[in-house]
């Protein structure tokens, strides 16, 4: 999700323009329509210009989890844990377990309520961290780390967190196999090009959208939930690089070219809606004060950082058709930067790909399968610990920081 803007394609993308959202909030934007399809040599040369060398990974590493000794470590977690239960949601042969963390009576709202939140891991399949990630953020909420204790404490006194530890299952499963480079879910299709939000028909198999949005179970399955939990907040956590990011993934806030339609269409979105305009505003100040502590890496609007658009995200669908207050996309890792789960001063700025990428495929098909899982995940127990160490406590303090943001609009206050 970082911009993978180099300088040999800076002649291309023209990516010095900025334009403040509001007082003290910069983002770069591209001065040009941009198109999901027009990136492939970039990609591709962004790739030949890597130079770390990367773990080669033959078998899955007994460090990670598989989806059944995941569940089963939350479920023991959850017998020690009174206010974390998990359920699941299923039809036919798939089923999605998910975990809700909610300390009964323990609002510190004067008028009692709390905010919805919603986690999503492990969308795609080759990104195993998510999951683990999810699952060191699990034991934070249950209070099971001393250094944490005291701030998830903090958030579940006015936050009900609602967690999908594993969104891709039978993708997991493959990865579990040995088939590294699984991105999609175990039918072909991405589900994070799977929702009704500017979905777009692709030929791209890394990025399969699916015949048609929500064609598959799992999509299905998490709208219904999302609709039914009518959630505040939402995240999706990802890895491949390193990003902070915010709605839209399928267009970016207009730049110059006010002819173009989407860009067009932004502008006047943004003028009509006024509120739109401050909660992004909101999220990217809120990401830049985090960001230096836990990623030093992009932050801000992905259609607006990204030299392309993508289509069909659960990051844009959250936003726009649920109409959730903050909505975010969080790449986690990058093997092959130098810092891995924080960008080092001697890591070039934008070297992964991402989540919302549209021509993975480029790169992903110069890797031989034992390279694909050095490229998304940590290779040893002691990074993968550090890893989901420092993005549990930065998911903590994002939502500390969300907590203050809604208090600022009144979600707390008394009705009477």
């Amino acid at each position: 999700l970082t911009s993978l803007v180099m300088a040999s394609s800076l002649s291309v993308w023209r990516l010095s323009l900025l334009l403040g959202l509001a007082g003290g909030v910069r983002i770069k934007l591209s001065d040009n329509a941009k198109q999901s399809n027009s990136i492939e040599s970039h990609s591709h040369n962004a790739g030949k210009a890597r130079t770390k060398m990367m773990a080669h990974i033959t078998e899955y590493p007994d460090y990670y989890h598989t989806v059944e000794s995941l569940m089963g470590e939350l479920g023991s977690l959850s017998k020690d844990c009174a206010h974390m239960t998990i359920t699941s949601l299923e039809q036919g042969n798939v089923s999605l377990p998910v975990l809700e963390f909610d300390v009964k009576d323990s609002s510190e709202a004067a008028n009692g309520k709390k905010m919805n939140v919603l986690f999503y891991f492990g969308e795609h399949a080759r990104e195993a961290i998510s999951p683990e990630s999810g699952l060191r953020f699990a034991k934070d909420l249950c209070y099971k780390n001393a250094e944490t204790k005291a701030m998830a404490e903090k958030v579940l006194s006015l936050a009900r967190i609602r967690v999908v530890p594993v969104v891709n299952p039978s993708g997991h499963k493959l990865v579990e196999q040995g088939k590294f480079c699984q991105r999609t879910n175990a039918h072909g299709v991405d589900l994070n090009r799977n929702w009704d939000e500017h979905w777009q028909a692709s030929t791209n198999p890394e990025t399969f959208g699916g015949a048609s949005p929500f064609s598959e179970v799992e999509t299905q399955l998490l709208k219904k939930d999302a609709e039914q939990n009518k959630p505040d907040v939402f995240f999706t956590i990802h890895s491949g690089t390193l990003g902070l990011f915010t709605p839209w993934a399928f267009a970016s806030a207009p730049a110059g070219d006010d002819a173009h339609p989407i860009l067009l269409m932004m502008k006047q979105r943004l003028h009509r809606e006024p509120e739109t305009k401050s909660r992004i505003t909101e999220m990217v100040e809120l990401l830049n004060e985090v960001d230096p502590k836990y990623c030093s890496c992009d932050a801000g609007p992905a259609g607006s950082i990204l030299p392309y658009y993508s289509y069909g995200t659960s990051l844009d669908f959250m936003f726009d058709k649920l109409k959730v207050d903050y909505s975010f996309a969080f790449e986690i890792y990058d093997g092959n930067s130098f810092g891995g789960y924080k960008y080092s001063k001697i890591d070039p700025r934008g070297k992964g790909f991402s989540c919302l990428e549209e021509t993975e495929s480029h790169m992903v098909s110069d890797m031989k399968n034992d390279q694909c899982f050095a490229f998304f995940n940590p290779t040893s127990e002691t990074d993968l610990d550090k890893t989901t160490e420092n993005w549990s406590m930065a998911y903590l303090e994002v939502l500390e920081g969300l907590v203050q943001l809604e208090t600022k609009h009144g979600m707390f206050l008394s009705s009477e």
